[in-house]
């Protein structure tokens, strides 16, 4: 007896907000109970096509051009048909805080970005992330998307589509609860691990956990998600191309006069971030040094201007850098 095929077989129908509720719901399924590789693959590559998809919804939501990578040369007949280059996930950002008027956060802007980058790489070269990683940064997108259906795409909507988007809220949110927990009990459990070091641990720039301790006589490597750095240059400009304003990133690396990166007062590294968030303080920056985990409440320009900082002196003295108090004095700095 062979199969019988069905007389009406299903179609394709996922409207925007439905498609990105659907991704959201294979999000959290496959970060649930024990996880595989292929879980991991996927939440990735379905978080981020998510955000894509809701973010886009939003804009379209406010005129159907918005979505054109060149809203110029929006045609509607195109856009009805799909076929048209829309824009990508940052330009959408932007486009929702100019156009729309919605906030955007900093902080929810770099996650965002970083998930883009995971996605491209796994997309294009291959991905290499530990899963707690993955579990860590999936719950903070998850958490951002979910705010963002709720504050600005529910109100656009009305009847059925308003009815399936609660229940799906409600569904995603669920799982996303169980998720925190283990991440909130695994953080808890480093805790006292951790804080000794308080005011050396910043956030790791592949979990986003404040989980990572510059400790000299340790090894650079985040206790949350067991990411390691081989050397404290590579951290450095890691942290500084995901944590800190990534269109910086360029100048920091090249230590230019904008750079975030100065010479550290006592060490004499050029590793020293003037912006860093560290667990003792992560509402306001700090100055740290990656290399030897020195932090710093108060630093002064060098008064020679030669770009460098100094902890300013208490006794009236001139407060110059080492090498520039050799060059006015002729004897090193005490």
């Amino acid at each position: 007896m062979t199969d019988q095929i069905p007389s009406e077989r299903p179609r394709v129908h996922f409207p925007p907000i439905a498609n990105g509720i659907d991704y959201l719901q294979s999000v959290v399924n496959h970060l649930a109970g024990d996880l595989t590789v292929w879980d991991l693959k996927y939440a990735v590559l379905h978080l981020q096509s998510a955000t894509e998809v809701l973010l886009k919804a939003r804009l379209q939501q406010e005129h159907w051009s918005l979505v054109f990578k060149d809203p110029g040369k929006a045609d509607r007949v195109r856009f009805e048909n799909g076929e048209f280059e829309s824009c990508g996930t940052a330009e959408a950002i932007t486009r929702l805080r100019g156009i729309v008027g919605i906030v955007v956060s900093e902080k929810d802007t770099k996650e965002i970005a970083q998930l883009a980058k995971w996605r491209n790489t796994l997309q294009h070269y291959g991905l290499s992330v530990a899963a707690p990683a993955v579990e860590s940064r999936a719950a903070q997108v998850l958490d951002i998307l979910l705010r963002f259906i709720t504050d600005h795409l529910v109100p656009g909507l009305s009847g059925g589509e308003a009815e399936f988007t609660d229940e799906g809220i409600y569904a995603v949110r669920n799982r996303l609860a169980k998720i925190q927990a283990f991440i909130k009990t695994r953080m808890d459990r480093l805790r006292p691990e951790l804080e000794p070091y308080a005011a050396q641990t910043i956030a790791c720039p592949e979990c986003s956990q404040p989980a990572l301790p510059l400790v000299v006589d340790g090894p650079l490597s985040c206790r949350f998600c067991e990411e390691t750095w081989a050397t404290p240059e590579q951290l450095a400009h890691h942290y500084a191309r995901i944590v800190l304003d990534p269109n910086a990133y360029a100048d920091f690396e090249s230590g230019g006069d904008r750079s975030l990166r100065r010479t550290c007062p006592d060490c004499g590294s050029e590793l020293l971030v003037l912006e860093a968030r560290t667990a003792a303080a992560p509402d306001r920056p700090s100055t740290l040094c990656f290399s030897c985990g020195n932090s710093y409440e108060e630093l002064v320009a060098c008064e020679y201007g030669c770009g460098s900082v100094v902890v300013p002196t208490k006794d009236g003295r001139r407060d110059l850098c080492p090498m520039c108090f050799e060059h006015a004095y002729g004897f090193d700095k005490p």
